[in-house]
C-alpha cells in the first residue's frame, strides 16, 4: 500500500498563526488590563486585590516563556510600565499563593456536532530536591512524577478536559472523569489498550458513544450469557472478530481501520508538542501549583490552536 502524501493548503494562515504564537500582545491582551483589580465589592478586607484575569496572565507568561515566579513578576512589571498604567503588579508569592486556588477555565467552544474524544496521558517530572539529591549524589528513589490525563477532540484538536494524578495511578480509572467534564454529543472514545476497562466501555455507553479500546491479547468475552453488560456487548464483538480467524494480528489491524483508531496518534502528538513547548518537567512544589501548571499549560495550547491550525490534503 502506498503511504499518502500530504501538503498543507493554508501556508499562509497558519505561518501567521505561528508568528502570532509568541506576540506578547495576544497573551497581556486588552482584556487583562481592562480587568486588573478586583470590583470594590468583591474584596472588603484587602485580600485578592488581583483579579484572576491578572493572576492566570502571569502564570500564563511563566508556562510560556519558562520563568520562574520572580522572573514572572519582572516581565508584568515591565509589561506594565511598558503600557504607561498606572496598577500594581502581584509579586511571586502572590502568584504562587493565589495559582493554589484559581479556577482554569480551557475555554472549550461549544458545539452540536458529535465529537470523537481521544484519550491519553503522559508524565511530567517534577524538579525539586529528590532531583537535586539525584544529580549530586547519583541515583535516588526520591524522584517525583505525575501524570496528566487530557481529553482531545480529533477534529479541532482542542483539550477537552484535563486532569492530574500521582504516576502510579492506572489510566482507564480516570476516563469517566474526564468524559464527564466534556458537554455535548460525543460520537466516539478512542483510546489505547490501558482503557481497555469495564468502567470506561460503561462510561461510552452511558454517552452513546462507540467505545474504540483494543482489548488485551488474553482477552475473554462474557461468561454468564443470561445476563449480560450491554455496555462490554461492543467489546465482545470486538474480541469474536479478532480471533475468528487464523491471523489474530491482521484481524487487530483490520479492526484498527475500520474504527478510525490510527487517529489517537493525534493526541500522541499533541504530547509531544506540549512538551516541546514548554519541557517534560515542572518546578512547583506544592500538588495544587503543579496541577494548576499543567492546566495552564492545556489552556496555552487551545489559545494557540484558535489562532490558527494547519489544513492539509492528501497530494495526487
Amino acid at each position: 500500500m502506498t503511504k499518502k502524501v500530504y501538503r498543507v493548503r493554508n501556508w499562509k494562515e497558519y505561518n501567521k498563526a505561528l508568528v502570532d504564537r509568541g506576540s506578547l500582545t495576544f497573551w497581556f491582551s486588552d482584556d487583562v488590563i481592562n480587568n486588573w483589580q478586583q470590583p470594590a465589592d468583591v474584596d472588603t478586607h484587602g485580600n485578592q486585590k488581583y483579579s484572576d484575569m491578572v493572576i492566570l496572565c502571569g502564570l500564563t507568561l511563566r508556562q510560556l516563556f519558562r520563568l520562574t515566579l520572580r522572573a514572572a513578576e519582572g516581565m508584568l512589571k515591565s509589561l506594565v510600565q511598558l503600557a504607561k498604567l498606572s496598577v500594581d503588579v502581584p509579586d511571586y508569592s502572590t502568584l504562587s499563593r493565589r495559582g493554589k486556588t484559581i479556577k482554569i477555565n480551557l475555554g472549550v467552544k461549544a458545539t452540536l456536532k458529535p465529537r470523537h474524544v481521544l484519550i491519553d496521558s503522559t508524565g511530567i517530572q517534577v524538579v525539586g530536591e529528590g532531583q537535586w539529591k539525584m544529580l549530586r549524589h547519583g541515583e535516588s528513589r526520591h524522584q517525583v512524577w505525575r501524570k496528566l490525563h487530557i481529553a482531545m477532540d480529533a477534529e479541532s484538536h482542542e483539550i477537552l478536559a484535563a486532569t492530574m494524578t500521582e504516576s502510579v495511578r492506572l489510566d482507564g480509572n480516570y476516563l469517566p472523569k474526564l468524559v464527564d467534564k466534556i458537554e455535548g454529543p460525543i460520537s466516539q472514545i478512542t483510546g489505547d489498550g490501558a482503557y481497555d476497562k469495564k468502567n470506561c466501555y460503561q462510561t461510552a455507553y452511558a454517552r452513546g458513544a462507540k467505545p474504540v479500546f483494543p482489548p488485551q491479547h488474553d482477552a475473554c468475552i462474557q461468561r454468564n450469557k443470561i445476563k449480560k453488560d450491554p455496555a462490554l456487548i461492543a467489546r465482545d464483538e470486538t474480541i469474536l472478530f479478532i480471533k475468528n480467524g487464523e491471523d489474530a494480528e491482521e484481524r487487530r489491524r483490520l479492526w484498527k481501520q475500520e474504527n478510525n483508531y490510527h487517529r489517537r496518534s493525534l493526541v500522541e502528538t499533541m504530547m509531544s508538542r506540549m512538551k516541546s513547548l514548554f519541557g517534560d518537567e515542572m518546578r512547583a512544589r506544592t500538588y495544587e501549583n503543579q496541577y494548576t501548571d499543567l492546566m495552564v499549560r492545556c489552556l496555552i495550547i487551545n489559545q494557540m490552536n484558535q489562532l490558527g491550525l494547519p489544513k492539509s490534503e492528501v497530494v495526487n
